[in-house]
């Protein structure tokens, strides 16, 4: 063969290569991704139930005129934040390429009828509009998913730690907190709020003292901020006595009236108010920054405020 039938090759065999590269380049320009839809495609406005289960039950939520509540803890309100979180992670969730469509594969997963981590049942009235089973995870917040009555399983950013099945995980934490406070009455005090100026007023006639009282402000706020920011832990499935003797309760007026009960057993710290029947664990922080408030930490005192300078002391022989 001589050196020009050689050239001649190479330079078809380059031209080929050339016209490989433009073919692939144009069609991965121009291919569309498989299925590229949402799994479920509804507006999350429509959804007034969340059923969550997994291999120990289910875990039912619904949507009330106020909120979302949870049936298992007498309907005390869910967390909405959270809620919407959820409901959004879901209804965002779009197909790709699958990653397995196998009978066998749906058990390999536990995305199968008769296994899974997690079944989300998508309710409107009444109605299932949405089904969705979660499985082992391929990465990072990331799970193998499958709709309902499908065969196709993706791996999506969905995380199984975000769909708990304990309805204590759902509350609402904050549901017995308190805002615009107007007083706060203890045992041996009322603070009174006018203007957003706190006033201290003593309540045990017993301790009535002729020295006039000053509200400690910094004292005052916190203990403001305390029933602001109070957050409980769980709901108690104990049998606690809230009216036993070592309870200590105090009212809040906001404007409504509530009435705290708040009560330390076995190391561990409760609290109830009155117009919620549960009663609810929480820190001992939150325990001791509402406890630890009373008129002597309250108030200040003429023998507590600071020297006069000595022209005021003059002033006033």
């Amino acid at each position: 063969m001589t050196n020009r039938e050689t050239s001649g090759l190479f330079v078809l065999l380059g031209l080929q290569i050339i016209l490989i590269l433009v073919v692939y380049t144009y069609a991965q320009g121009n291919a569309r991704p498989h299925d590229t839809k949402l799994l479920i495609p509804i507006d999350a406005e429509i959804i007034d139930e969340l059923i969550i289960s997994d291999d120990s039950g289910e875990l039912r939520l619904n949507k009330t005129a106020d909120g979302w509540v949870i049936p298992k803890l007498d309907s005390l309100s869910a967390n909405e934040i959270k809620l919407s979180s959820i409901l959004s992670d879901l209804l965002s969730l779009k197909s790709g390429w699958p990653v397995a469509s196998t009978a066998g594969s749906q058990s390999r997963f536990k995305v199968a009828g008769e296994n899974f981590n997690r079944r989300v049942d998508l309710i409107s009235k009444t109605v299932k509009v949405g089904s969705i089973y979660v499985g082992t995870s391929p990465g990072f917040k990331k799970s193998h998913v499958r709709l309902d009555e499908q065969k196709n399983i993706y791996a999506l950013p969905l995380n199984t730690y975000d769909l708990p099945t304990d309805p204590a995980d759902w509350l609402d934490k904050s549901l017995i907190a308190v805002q615009n406070i107007r007083s706060i009455e203890g045992i041996d005090f009322k603070l009174v709020s006018e203007d957003r100026e706190w006033s201290v007023v003593q309540t045990d006639k017993e301790l009535a003292t002729e020295s006039n009282v000053e509200v400690n402000k910094d004292n005052a706020t916190a203990l403001d901020m305390a029933f602001k920011t109070l957050t409980v832990l769980s709901v108690t499935n104990e049998d606690i006595n809230m009216d036993d003797s070592e309870a200590y309760r105090l009212k809040v007026f906001a404007p409504n009236q509530f009435t705290y009960t708040f009560l330390e057993k076995d190391d561990q710290y409760y609290v109830n108010r009155s117009d919620i029947d549960s009663i609810f664990t929480l820190s001992k922080f939150n325990f001791d920054s509402i406890l630890s408030q009373n008129l002597e930490s309250l108030s200040i005192s003429e023998t507590d405020a600071p020297p006069l300078a000595p022209d005021v002391q003059q002033m006033t022989d």
